[in-house]
């Protein structure tokens, strides 16, 4: 067995393209853009279909 070799402890290289690299910032960008958008969305839509809608006429 060669010396510094150690099969207990695997070191595993990887080294990533750029596009790769891109790839995955704007994954994350969107992926966190779209957790912060959906609370407040769902909030508004919930709140619309709990308030009673408000008719032209005048009439609830």
């Amino acid at each position: 067995m060669p010396v510094g070799t150690n099969p207990s402890e695997t070191v595993v290289k990887t080294i990533l393209a750029p596009w790769q690299i891109l790839l995955v910032i704007s994954a994350t960008v969107l992926t966190m853009t779209f957790l912060m958008v959906l609370p407040p969305a769902a909030l508004v839509i919930w709140r619309m279909r709990r308030l009673p809608q408000i008719s032209l006429q005048g009439h609830v």
